[in-house]
């Protein structure tokens, strides 16, 4: 074991400066995707996180097989600043302080081992608190191959061409929170799932950029798309292009499906922070890695009728420095120029959520040829909501009343509009939990067929069969019959012919 000092790093290490050092305000997922990060910057194809809660030798490591580094480069990347953050970074290249890798392992261990292998070389460097602690000095120690031997994991990337592996040993930070260590690391490694799964998506997608595996303990993570683009019922607005220091920042909104067309995996993913109404507004990527998501900025507040918009705000690591990018890579404010863009586009690109939301009376209906059952009545300051009078199927049972009758049954519809019960619907709207009622209408196909029957016999003057089908899937619930129209058109001709 070489102990290598370095001389620009040569101050005397004390309580204060480890603390500082070390309070970074890193979680565990944040500091395992800032090492993440160093992977996909070196074009790894494959990562691999490994962790082991039990004793003798608990540890989490990061291995790639991305280019590895070089023994010149290895220590610069071991130095506490190894790159300034307004040097020239190659697109792609997610780092940003040349911090990364120190403080977000530090912030977590006191043992971190870097070992990295091109074509037959291989550096292993090694920061140990407990010895800079010991000698008062800060000595980067250099592992020979015997010691290289016993980290967790160097099998594994001897066997690769090149490649890099990080190692965290002595995992104080996680022991302090811990009453079981091994379970609680298990538990926390789900988080760590969760977390890379989402800022990383489009890499484990491969969607515009290069495909990267990541697996941990050799199980593979899933992308975990918060804009569910795979799905048809999912819109997309036009890409608008903002334009800073000859650069392109590029804004695209995404309408989700309402919760009642969404599949259960769709609602979990969707429900980024916890519920949808908490995920709305940008998601902001840096070369394809998600920084930060469900803010508005502070342009618009949060509302229930927006909060199926995301909108994808994409950044180059060229306008870091206007980006106020900190050190996780965990939160970014957009300059002035982009926020005046961002807010003149906010309100429009939420529309198509509103309008998905607006309640499916006539007066607001998106296709206003369709009549439905419930007519939302908007006056100056208040909503109201009445079953239509207007509709076949009402229109059809007062029409065979008598006058007590008629009476009898305005009374009932009066009686069911009054008792509605708007803010239960509400609450378990604001919940996400999806109301059932609308899928109910496409499952009973069977009944709404005998009601168009039902509907034609009671017909006093005859209506061609086509128009009247043609008609009638104009009004709801019939609608969920369009696919069957040519049917239905043959089974009320063949009827009215037997008559």
């Amino acid at each position: 074991m070489e102990e290598l000092e370095l001389h620009t790093e040569s101050l005397p290490p004390d309580a204060h400066l480890f603390n500082s050092m070390r309070a970074v305000g890193y979680s565990l997922p944040t500091a395992i995707a800032d090492i993440v990060d160093n992977s996909v910057s070196a074009r790894a194809a494959r990562i691999d996180i490994t962790f082991n809660g039990e004793v003798p030798v608990p540890f989490v490591s990061v291995l790639d097989n991305g280019q590895g580094m070089s023994a010149a480069a290895a220590r610069d990347a071991m130095q506490l600043a190894g790159m300034s953050s307004t040097a020239f970074r190659r697109p792609g290249d997610l780092g940003r302080f040349g911090l990364g890798l120190k403080t977000a392992s530090l912030s977590q261990c006191k043992c971190l081992t870097v070992v990295t292998k091109q074509g037959s070389d291989i550096v292993a460097l090694r920061w140990d608190l407990d010895h800079i602690a010991k000698v008062r000095a800060w000595e980067l120690i250099v592992l020979d191959d015997n010691e290289v031997a016993e980290v967790p994991g160097s099998e594994h990337l001897v066997a690769l061409e090149s490649g890099t592996l990080v190692v965290w040993q002595v995992l104080d930070r996680l022991y302090e929170q811990a009453s079981h260590f091994p379970s609680f690391l298990d538990k926390q490694m789900i988080d760590v799932a969760n977390h890379l799964e989402l800022v990383f998506h489009r890499f484990l997608s491969g969607d515009g950029l290069r495909k990267t595996k990541i697996a941990i303990n050799s199980v593979e993570l899933e992308p975990a798309d918060p804009f569910l683009s795979k799905s048809p019922r999912t819109q997309r607005s036009t890409v608008e292009t903002i334009n800073l220091e000859g650069a392109d920042v590029v804004v695209q909104a995404y309408t989700l499906p309402i919760i009642a067309k969404m599949s259960s995996r769709e609602l979990k993913l969707a429900q980024v922070p916890g519920s949808l109404r908490d995920s709305q507004g940008f998601y902001v990527y840096r070369e394809g890695r998600l920084v930060i998501w469900g803010t508005w900025f502070r342009l618009m507040p949060r509302a229930d009728m927006t909060k199926l918009t995301r909108v994808r705000v994409e950044i180059p690591n060229t306008l870091d420095h206007l980006w106020s990018l900190d050190i996780k890579k965990s939160s970014a404010v957009p300059p002035e120029i982009v926020r005046q863009r961002l807010r003149t586009l906010a309100g429009t690109l939420a529309k198509p959520s509103e309008r998905a939301q607006v309640f499916r009376g006539r007066k607001f209906a998106i296709d206003e040829e369709i009549i439905r059952p419930w007519e939302v009545i908007q006056e100056r300051d208040a909503v109201s909501y009445a079953l239509n009078r207007e509709h076949p199927v009402l229109k059809a049972l007062s029409d065979g009343l008598d006058k007590a009758g008629f009476a009898q049954l305005e009374d009932a519809l009066r009686m069911f509009e009054a008792t509605l019960p708007l803010h239960d619907i509400y609450n378990r709207m604001s919940t996400d939990m999806k109301i059932e009622n609308e899928n109910e209408i496409a499952k009973m196909s069977t009944r709404w067929r005998d009601a168009l029957h039902h509907l034609w016999s009671l017909s006093e003057e005859y209506e061609p069969p086509t128009e009247f089908v043609d008609r009638m899937l104009m009004v709801e619930p019939f609608t969920a019959l369009r696919a069957e129209r040519d049917k239905l058109v043959e089974s009320f001709t063949s009827t009215k012919a037997g008559t």
